[in-house]
């Protein structure tokens, strides 16, 4: 019935009424969802809190994504309806063949975005390298997926998995996460696609692999007991590595979407771990920095507009004239690093503290990778606001009333959502 009323509402959207169309579907969802009724499961969905928490977060970004102005309205309505249905299926569906079907065609949205949208003759060389790589890793995980066929659900998965199988189903996940390797593909469709893109893809996209390595570990917790040293050990060096690489990025797209692979190996490190501390962070991760990676990316597309130019160097100083934006720019920087009052910052602590219960040698890597992940944060936020702007233009002000609303309706759910932390509790 609450999937029937929301297609319902969205045959009707068009792009006079896109932005009353989806907050009246989300107020529809939410009030035939809260958590005294997200444990259930029927013969088509199922409806848990991970569910809840992130068909949440993707209404909150696409109702954010239609109040940006774009070229072409109908198109971006279309588009919107499109993903948001995607998105409402693949987190409700229990098969795992349902899940993976939405799960490869939900890029497609991002393929029409970026063509549409983009402006880069390159854009073509980045779609083109994100479907080899996603296909690369689907086909394997296809094979694998019919030979299991009849025992592959998220609630009935008590099968004993071969190194095969075990292989190209945290591949698959691992390539959307996406992890150090196989991450090549991320910043060339960040870089190239248009803001809302980037904004789907940071603060949506990026989660289905969480959820889907989420969803399989009653599958996986067998051998990944037996390789959690060396995967542990993986992804802290990768994390660490990657910190350095988004260090010294001068694109600042390019920085925020290494930053994004930094969090989702951090989550990716929670969730092999698998005790119920250590999935409630990656919880708490996903929505965090789909939260702050959304809002940074929106700003970031405000700093291009007024200099043509995405680079550290050309943007230096550029918030001097705006306060206002300069301190919403400060709390989603420091929430990025993470630093309290984010929800962010929660995540990181029970991981790590997760990390080290597992073992103390850990420790003295752990300190550099939470020195190395805040480090290019702090220069992210160092470089607009308080560089020295260019004598040669003139400071601009940056602080509309529609961009100020966006950036502020992404902040708020960050901070409020630390206020009362145990309703992320599994």
């Amino acid at each position: 019935m609450k999937v029937t009323m929301i297609l319902v509402i969205m045959l009707f959207m068009n792009n006079k009424h896109l932005l009353f169309s989806i907050v009246l579907a989300l107020a529809t969802f939410m009030s035939k969802m809260n958590f005294a009724d997200t444990q259930w499961v029927s013969y088509m969905i199922i409806n848990d809190l991970i569910s809840f928490w992130v068909i949440t977060l993707s209404f909150w970004i696409i109702m954010l994504i239609s109040m940006i102005k774009t070229t072409n309205l109908n198109l971006q309505a279309k588009t919107s309806s499109f993903m948001l249905l995607i998105l409402l299926l693949v987190f409700s569906v229990w098969s795992f063949f349902s899940f993976f079907m939405l799960f490869e065609m939900s890029m497609l949205v991002i393929v029409v975005m970026v063509m549409a949208w983009g402006y880069q003759p390159e854009r073509i060389e980045a779609i083109l390298f994100m479907i080899f790589t996603t296909t690369a890793f689907s086909l394997p995980f296809f094979v694998s997926l019919l030979k299991n066929f009849n025992h592959t659900n998220f609630w009935f998965m008590n099968i004993n998995m071969f190194m095969w199988d075990y292989l190209s189903f945290m591949f698959i996940f691992m390539v959307k996460l996406p992890v150090y390797f196989i991450h090549i593909w991320l910043p060339k469709i960040h870089v190239e696609a248009p803001v809302q893109g980037s904004m789907i893809l940071a603060s949506i996209m990026l989660k289905l692999g969480c959820y889907g390595l989420i969803r399989m570990t009653p599958m996986s917790f067998k051998i990944n007991t037996q390789w959690q040293s060396m995967i542990l050990a993986f992804s802290l060096w990768s994390t660490l590595i990657l910190s350095m690489i988004s260090a010294i990025q001068i694109d600042m797209k390019s920085l925020i979407a290494y930053s994004s692979v930094v969090h989702m190996t951090t989550a990716f490190m929670s969730i092999t771990l698998a005790k119920t501390k250590s999935l409630v962070a990656s919880i708490m991760m996903m929505v965090g920095h789909g939260l702050c990676s959304s809002a940074l990316f929106f700003t970031c597309n405000i700093f291009y507009k007024y200099s043509k130019s995405r680079s550290t160097l050309i943007n230096k100083g550029i918030l001097t004239n705006s306060p206002a934006v300069a301190l919403l720019w400060f709390i989603l920087c420091m929430s990025n690093a993470p630093m309290p009052p984010s929800i962010n910052i929660m995540g990181e602590i029970l991981t790590f503290k997760s990390v080290m219960n597992w073992s103390t040698g850990t420790i003295p890597l752990l300190s550099m990778v939470m020195f190395a992940s805040s480090y290019f944060s702090i220069v992210l936020f160092y470089i607009p606001a308080h560089s020295k702007f260019s004598t040669n233009l003139k400071v601009p002000m940056l602080s509309t009333t529609k961009s100020l609303l966006v950036i502020w309706l992404h902040t708020a759910p960050l901070i409020m959502l630390i206020i009362k932390a145990s309703t992320m509790e599994m």
